[in-house]
């Protein structure tokens, strides 16, 4: 019997120099972030090297510079008002994290928590809306930080991230995004992408969500805070090399797959691949080293 060997994200690692190092380090800087911010090669290799869970919700807090944000006193005035979307988003709330403890009870604290950050996020941003895509997101933020909090980053990933621009109601950017990471599967694997195309698996039917979602719905959580922490730091770039990597450790067994197979595969088994904190390290390690062309991208 294989035993799979989990990581305590809520306290730092007795057992290793490295992770107390890393977990000091993250305090200092909490600390004394003016300074560190001023060097910002060495704040993104840290951010790749991991952020103590503890640490998480002020450090992307800090990162996206929201952290003393008047969003957080524009949120206290949305609490006042209400939202044409509000019917729309309890619609929802039930079907965002079914299973998670905090959001799973019925008109629970998480339940509410999210309602009132997605309500909010509808009155700041009234061509948006509400998208139910981005309540996973809001959820995510809300596991590390108060509901003030999610709803600042919110909004700063919304706008200097280019989510705003996926959850518009065109999805315009959406599109571009699919066919930006199928030029990138044609470039670096080649082989999968004609699989695909024989078996008329288009890339919308898999990767919609990875962007949509920033792979919450599709990878463990402690795999998709991961991911977050890499968002924060270097942007949609992040999501690409991401979706690369998935597809080329497991091109393998892809390419032994019909399109049944895929969609389940892709859309259902994704976790179950990634549980491992190894599979983890690898996939971002694989990110990492992906090819990625900043000017052909951007085109």
């Amino acid at each position: 019997m294989c035993l799979k060997q989990k990581k305590n994200e809520n306290r730092p690692t007795q057992t290793g120099s490295q992770s107390e190092t890393l977990w000091e380090i993250w305090g200092r800087i909490i600390n004394d972030f003016d300074t560190v911010k001023k060097r910002p090669a060495f704040l993104k290799e840290l951010v790749r090297k991991g952020i103590p869970h503890e640490f998480r919700g002020m450090a992307w807090q800090l990162v996206l510079g929201v952290h003393d944000s008047a969003w957080k006193l524009e949120y206290r005035e949305h609490m006042k008002k209400t939202s044409p979307c509000e019917k729309l988003i309890r619609r929802d709330i039930a079907r965002t994290f079914p299973e998670h403890d905090f959001f799973k009870e019925k008109d629970g604290f998480g339940q509410e928590s999210l309602f009132n950050v997605m309500k909010a996020y509808s009155l700041h941003d009234r061509e948006v809306g509400y998208c139910q895509g981005s309540g996973f997101i809001v959820g995510l933020l809300l596991m590390q930080m108060p509901e003030e909090d999610a709803f600042a980053v919110m909004v700063r990933l919304m706008q200097d991230f280019r989510l705003r621009e996926l959850f518009k109601p065109s999805m315009a950017e959406l599109g571009l995004c699919m066919y930006k990471l199928e030029c990138l599967i044609q470039e670096l694997l080649p082989t999968l992408l004609v699989h695909f195309q024989t078996q008329n698996f288009d890339t919308s039917m898999y990767a919609s969500s990875w962007f949509l979602t920033l792979f919450v719905t599709s990878l463990p959580l402690s795999l998709a805070r991961r991911i977050m922490d890499l968002f924060v730091s270097e942007g949609m770039e992040m999501i690409f090399r991401v979706g690369v990597a998935i597809l080329q450790m497991c091109q393998e067994d892809l390419l032994a797959l019909d399109m049944e197979g895929l969609l389940k595969y892709l859309q259902k088994d994704l976790r179950n691949r990634f549980e491992l904190d190894s599979d983890q390290d690898n996939l971002l390690q694989t990110a990492y080293s992906i090819k990625y062309n900043h000017k052909k991208m951007k085109k």
